[in-house]
């Protein structure tokens, strides 16, 4: 429940960016690669611009101490730094999170940058804040196995119930495919619980909301699948103990 508040604060300093879809531009054919730490403020603030412009990515987690891929994006990149982007739909790879947010709306966006993206200073205190609050979550290197076959993840960046899950898998350097469900209509403001009882009537919008339904049944996030246990499953703190379970040493 503590790490819920602390989530929920997280994501209210952050005004919470990285919760509803954007314009979307043309889709990318390959899915993008992000080297990212969760607890990073920079990387925070890339992560609500993919959530906003609802792209697939692969994560490769990059905590502090880490040894799994901090030395291939240094060996790639030339650089310790992060987040570092490499999209292999047009050859390009960028450090600094403001030029990555950039490029990412340019490219995959309707070609301009929306007006609250251009608030820099203002955005940067928050997403500086907001890691802040969650006390070094998502941020230092856990021992590990390493998963044969890369998880997925059904997750938007803001949802107070999706951190703690994406936290514990930076730290444990599990890699793993975001599928970003941001919210693109009305209804999907409502808590699942209510809004299928409620509202019959509702249906889904958007690739990945769809997809998630087809899978799963139901839209409600976060949603885990291990093709390596064939397991598939709901519930933050259902998930995260099963992570620690699985991969944790």
């Amino acid at each position: 429940m503590l790490s819920f508040a602390r989530a929920t604060i997280a994501s209210t300093v952050s005004m919470w960016r990285g919760t509803g879809t954007s314009h979307l531009g043309k889709r990318p054919q390959q899915r993008l690669h992000l080297y990212d730490i969760e607890g990073c403020p920079y990387c925070k603030l890339v992560r609500e611009a993919i959530t906003e412009l609802d792209l697939d990515v692969v994560i490769y987690p990059c905590p502090k101490g880490g040894v799994r891929f901090r030395n291939s994006a240094v060996r790639i990149g030339g650089q310790e730094q992060f987040p570092y982007l490499i999209d292999p739909n047009t050859s390009i790879s960028l450090y600094e999170s403001y030029a990555i947010i950039s490029y990412l709306f340019r490219y995959y966006g309707n070609g301009h940058i929306p007006k609250r993206w251009k608030r820099r200073y203002t955005n940067n205190m928050s997403s500086m804040v907001s890691s802040v609050v969650r006390f070094g979550a998502g941020m230092y290197h856990k021992p590990s196995r390493s998963p044969a076959m890369m998880l997925e993840l059904y997750s938007f960046e803001s949802s107070p119930f999706c951190k703690p899950v994406r936290e514990l898998l930076c730290e444990l350097e599990i890699p793993y495919v975001l599928h970003n469900v941001g919210r693109n209509q009305l209804l999907d403001y409502v808590l699942p619980d209510i809004r299928e009882r409620v509202f019959p009537f509702y249906k889904v919008k958007g690739k990945n909301r769809i997809g998630l339904v087809n899978k799963s049944g139901s839209m409600r996030v976060p949603y885990l699948v291990d093709p390596n246990t064939g397991v598939d499953m709901f519930e933050s703190k259902a998930i995260c103990h099963y992570i620690l379970q699985q991969y944790a040493v």
